[in-house]
């Protein structure tokens, strides 16, 4: 029986082209965004029920031609096709609710639990997510450290 390899992970603010039902953006060159950006999502509700407490991956994103404004929600994984990009060394893979990021630094969010996430995009492009942590993990301190040593603009 052939082995079963994972596909590799997705970051929210990856590029990507499209093999979906949705012709109209085959060929494009996408941003990849969680699936709730511009609305609710239902089947992702679901998700969200049946995964509670879990950090499993996603499955289902919303990917966006950033020239047109043109997305599709709900794109299944095995659509999209990643566009080779190379992260910053000091990024760290952190996972949000099912969603991957390569994250940069965190801000004060509000409460010692909750931070704002900044994390790298692909073309220079920072983005930013807020959370609520359970656990401070090594990780998050991690990020936090990032954030303190970055230069106040």
């Amino acid at each position: 029986m052939p082995e079963i390899v994972p596909a590799p992970r997705l970051f929210i603010g990856s590029r990507v082209t499209y093999g979906g039902p949705t012709n109209v953006l085959h060929g494009c060159s996408l941003l990849v965004l969680p699936c709730r950006t511009k609305s609710r999502c239902l089947a992702c509700d679901e998700w969200d029920q049946d995964n509670s407490g879990l950090q499993a991956d996603r499955e289902h994103f919303m990917i966006l031609d950033l020239t047109t404004g043109t997305y599709v929600k709900h794109a299944a994984r095995g659509e999209l096709t990643p566009i080779p990009h190379e992260w910053p060394s000091d990024a760290v893979p952190f996972n949000i609710n099912g969603y991957w990021y390569a994250a940069a630094y965190t801000t004060a969010g509000g409460s010692d639990r909750a931070r704002t996430v900044h994390f790298y995009a692909a073309e220079d492009y920072m983005g930013r997510t807020w959370c609520r942590f359970e656990n401070l993990t090594p990780d998050v301190r991690r990020l936090d450290e990032q954030g303190r040593r970055r230069p106040v603009i």
